[in-house]
């Protein structure tokens, strides 16, 4: 398994139950996209994920960045 930050302007409150289908994954970026243009959004939620090759398998935690 390998630990992963997912970058997105949306906040989900619920993403611990539901974190497959979450809103998240619509704008979300990997650190290299994030970190062309942070500000491209006033504030950013860094997600962290558990992936077992391309599937997510776990959320772990979740940090407001603000520009």
């Amino acid at each position: 398994m390998e630990i992963v930050n997912v970058y997105s302007p949306i906040e989900d409150k619920k993403i611990r139950t539901n974190f497959k289908d979450s809103p998240i994954w619509e704008k979300a970026s990997t650190e290299e996209e994030f970190m062309e243009n942070p500000k491209r959004y006033p504030f950013w939620y860094r997600y962290t994920f558990k992936f077992d090759g391309t599937k997510v398998v776990m959320f772990t935690k979740v940090k407001k960045l603000a520009n």
